[in-house]
């Protein structure tokens, strides 16, 4: 038992907090990622029109949104990986 390494420490801690972290700000990235330029698309329909569904697009925040939301669900792929390895599954 003692010939591996715990699984609670703190290079896992580490990358799962990271992993968390950065898919959470991803998640709420993304949230403000898809409307319109005009502004805020819930309460500018009069300016769009009901129709407007063309002027929906991927705003600036995509930019930022989209890789935080990969690299942390791949830091949290990684440190889960990395401690089934160690812990040989358990």
């Amino acid at each position: 038992m003692a010939d591996h390494h715990d699984p609670g420490s703190p290079k896992y801690v580490a990358l799962f907090l990271v992993g968390g972290l950065c898919t959470g700000s991803g998640i709420l990235s993304l949230y403000w990622s898809v409307g319109w330029d005009g502004g805020p698309l819930n309460s500018n329909f009069a300016e769009v029109g009901f129709t407007g569904i063309d002027n929906i697009a991927l705003l600036g925040m995509a930019d930022f949104g989209i890789p935080l939301l990969a690299a942390g669900v791949l830091f949290l792929v990684l440190a889960n990986a990395f401690a089934w390895k160690e812990t040989k599954g358990y």
